[in-house]
């Protein structure tokens, strides 16, 4: 599975107000390393009779639309999932992300101060679709906490900050669910298609929302026309997976390598809303870079 970055565009200024903050400490590459840092109970079975219920989000509202071709599956006879040794987690996590202010020239000109963000344990609620039988919605909500801490220049043509996206797979074949790359072009997007597995024909959507909020944040003057930025981003997401009522097989997964070395020609690069198939997960990648949630899959 191809390693997607998203992009958030935070501020286009030219000078930045003076405020108290305190700092993180810890200097270039401060912060603890990424860890599970809360052990909560693990999200209860979900049982076939459901209630029926209505996304929160309109799903026929999104900034991008992609449909996947018909993907025809064998017969499993060993779930991928029982065969990988994945690190699954029950509690928040954290992981990394890099923040980028720059001059008119596209030049990096601030010291990040941290690095570590957090996502935080996934809520997970199921109900079924009254014109849709047969079919479940589960309905995925969690946050993505990025302490933004960096010393600047007073003034900044513009800012934005980079992380990975969270990505979804399937337990039993290993292919990640197919999706669209957020960036700072769209926030949300849907995915639908046709899946085929001894004979039958199921259809499946996915569907991805974000918002942003600016939870609190700073500066403190650095001297030498430098500022130090404090900043609390946080990441509103919402995910919806239309699924048989049957499948049990959704893990959500969080990029939590240290990749904070990667060219800013990259990030731009990559700062793009592409569409990625269903392609076996660890194709490009190394599944020891992810740990993992059990949204309906076999604990």
């Amino acid at each position: 599975m191809k390693k997607t970055l998203a992009s958030i565009l935070i501020i286009s200024v030219l000078a930045l107000p003076l405020t108290s903050c305190s700092g993180f400490g810890g200097g270039n590459g401060g912060g603890t390393m990424p860890t599970e840092t809360e052990d909560t109970s693990e999200t209860s079975e979900m049982g076939f009779t459901l209630p029926y219920g209505k996304p929160s989000h309109d799903l026929n509202s999104v900034d991008a639309k992609e449909a996947f071709e018909d993907l025809y599956i064998d017969p499993i006879d060993v779930p991928w999932g029982t065969t990988q040794n994945l690190r699954v987690v029950s509690g928040n996590v954290d992981n990394y992300f890099v923040y980028y202010a720059l001059d008119r020239n596209d030049n990096q000109v601030n010291e990040n101060l941290n690095y570590i963000s957090t996502v935080t344990k996934p809520s997970v609620q199921a109900y079924a679709l009254e014109d849709d039988p047969g079919y479940i919605v589960y309905e995925v909500t969690y946050d993505q906490i990025f302490p933004i801490y960096t010393k600047q220049p007073s003034s900044v043509y513009t800012s934005f900050f980079s992380y990975h996206n969270v990505s979804f797979v399937d337990y039993y074949t290993g292919r990640n669910f197919p999706s669209v790359n957020l960036s700072t072009q769209i926030d949300s997007f849907g995915v639908t298609g046709n899946v085929f597995y001894k004979g039958e024909k199921y259809h499946m959507g996915y569907y991805e929302f974000r918002s942003q909020e600016f939870a609190d944040g700073g500066t403190q003057d650095a001297g030498g026309g430098y500022v130090f930025l404090k900043e609390k981003i946080v990441i509103h997401s919402t995910s919806y997976f239309i699924v048989p009522e049957f499948y049990r097989g959704i893990l959500m997964c969080v990029f939590v390598a240290n990749d904070t070395d990667t060219p800013l020609s990259e990030i731009i690069d990559d700062n793009s809303p592409y569409f990625v198939p269903p392609t076996p997960f660890g194709e490009e990648e190394n599944p020891d870079d992810y740990v993992f949630f059990s949204i309906n899959a076999p604990k």
